[in-house]
C-alpha cells in the first residue's frame, strides 16, 4: 500500500500569474510588487493591494519548512528562499518523498490561498484558477505518477466553476481545492453550488476543504478595529473548513449527492469527536430544522474525510472514536507550519492503534479519498 502525503504546496514562481493567465484578464492577475509607500513587498490583485497580515513575513512562511525546527521563528524566517527556483523543481520534490518514505503527494496551491479572499470578479477568479492549473499540471508532467495536483476551483460562479471542473478532469485531475470561505454570503449547501456538486460527483472528483486567507475568517468580528497578527489568524483561519464541511452536512449536499467525497484539509483532526457528538445529539430533537436525513456520523462513515497532522497529540483519540477509515496524514510541506518527518512522526503519534489503522491512514485511506 501506497505511503500518501495528502496535504502539500507548491511554492509557484511569483511572475506565475503574469506569464499564464489570459492576456484579456492579465492586467488584474495578482502579482507581487515593491509598495512605493515602504518599498517592502506587497500583493496585488485585481489591481488592489491586499492588505493581509506582514507579507514580508508572510512570504517568509510559506517556504519556511524546517525553519522552526532550526530554532528560528516567524520574525527571522529565512526571506530569500521565496524567490528560489529550485521550488518549482518537481525532480527534488520526488527526492523529498524518497528521503521521507512519501510515496505519493497531493500538492495545493500556495498563492491561491492568498488571492482568494481578496478577489472581487467572478471573471478574475476563475481566469487566475485556470492560469494556476494549466501551470500545476504542466509542471507536473514527468512525475505524474507520484504528485497529483489538487486543481484550483473559484465557487462564484457556478458556470465558470462547472467549465473548469470538465477541463481538469481532461489533464487527469484527481481532486479540486476549494477555499473554505462563504460564496456570496451563501453557505456551501446552497442551491445555487448544486451543478457544482453534481459535475464533482459525475466526473469521480474529490474535494478538498482548504483554509486561506479571508476577511471574514471564524473569529475575526473580535478585531475589527485593528490586525490581530499572524498568531491569532492563523490559529483561527483553521476552522473554517469545518464551518464550510457543516454547512455541507446541515444543508443535505450529502442527500442530492451521496456518492460526493469531501475531506477537510489543513484542519487537524481533535474536533472531529466534539462534533460529531454535537450534530448526532441535536440532530435527535432539531432534525426538522436542517435538511439532513441521516445522523452526522451516518454522512461521515459514508461521505466525509479528515486530513490531520502528524504531530496532534488528539490524532489517535479521535481514530479511536470514530473509526480508523475517514483518516489521513499531510506534511504541509514547504510551508513553515508543516512537519519535518511527517511520516516518521505519524508512525510514531499513532503506535498505539493497531498495524492495520496506522497503514490505513497513512495509506489507503488517502488512496482511497483522492481515487489515486
Amino acid at each position: 500500500m501506497p505511503v500518501i502525503d495528502g496535504d502539500s504546496h507548491f511554492m509557484e514562481p511569483l511572475d506565475l500569474f503574469e506569464r499564464y493567465t489570459d492576456p484579456k484578464f492579465r492586467d488584474q492577475a495578482m502579482r507581487v510588487v515593491q509598495d512605493p509607500a515602504t518599498g517592502k513587498p506587497a500583493l496585488v490583485v485585481e489591481g488592489r493591494q491586499l492588505h493581509i497580515l506582514n507579507v514580508e513575513e508572510l512570504l517568509a512562511a510559506i517556504v519556511g519548512y524546517g525553519q522552526k525546527e532550526a530554532g528560528h521563528d516567524l520574525s527571522n524566517f529565512d526571506q530569500a528562499l521565496t524567490y528560489n527556483a529550485e521550488w518549482q523543481d518537481m525532480g527534488k520534490r520526488v527526492q523529498f518523498l524518497d528521503q521521507e518514505g512519501i510515496d505519493l503527494q497531493i500538492l495545493y496551491p500556495t498563492m491561491g490561498l492568498l488571492w482568494e479572499g481578496g478577489v472581487e470578479s467572478p471573471l478574475v477568479a476563475d481566469a487566475l484558477c485556470r492560469a494556476y492549473n494549466t501551470w500545476a499540471f504542466e509542471i507536473t508532467a514527468s512525475q505524474k505518477n507520484r504528485l497529483f495536483p489538487a486543481a484550483h476551483i473559484s465557487l462564484r460562479d457556478t458556470q465558470l466553476a462547472v467549465k473548469e471542473l470538465q477541463r481538469v478532469a481532461k489533464l487527469s485531475c484527481k481532486t479540486i481545492f476549494v477555499a473554505a470561505m462563504p460564496v456570496n454570503g451563501h453557505s456551501f449547501g446552497h442551491p445555487d453550488l448544486d451543478p457544482v456538486w453534481a459535475t464533482i460527483q459525475d466526473l469521480d472528483l474529490s474535494v478538498g476543504i482548504h483554509l486561506v486567507g479571508h476577511r471574514h475568517y471564524t473569529g475575526s468580528q473580535w478585531y475589527q478595529d485593528h490586525d490581530p497578527g499572524f498568531m491569532f489568524v492563523t490559529m483561527n483561519v483553521i476552522q473554517d473548513p469545518r464551518m464550510a464541511l457543516t454547512t455541507m452536512v446541515y444543508d443535505g449536499v450529502f442527500e442530492r449527492f451521496p456518492k460526493l467525497r469531501v475531506a477537510t484539509i489543513e484542519a487537524m483532526a481533535g474536533w472531529v469527536g466534539e462534533w460529531l457528538e454535537r450534530l448526532n445529539y441535536r440532530f435527535k430533537y432539531m432534525k426538522h430544522t436542517s435538511q439532513m436525513k441521516k445522523s452526522a456520523s451516518e454522512y461521515f462513515a459514508q461521505n466525509i474525510w479528515i486530513n490531520g497532522d502528524p504531530e496532534e497529540q488528539m490524532f489517535p483519540i479521535m481514530v479511536q472514536f470514530a473509526g480508523d477509515e475517514r483518516f489521513f496524514v499531510g506534511s504541509d510541506y514547504p510551508h513553515a507550519e508543516g512537519f519535518v518527518e511527517p511520516m516518521k512522526k505519524a508512525r510514531q503519534l499513532l503506535s498505539g492503534l493497531p498495524a492495520t489503522s496506522v497503514e490505513k491512514i497513512l495509506g489507503a485511506n488517502a488512496q482511497r479519498f483522492f481515487g489515486i
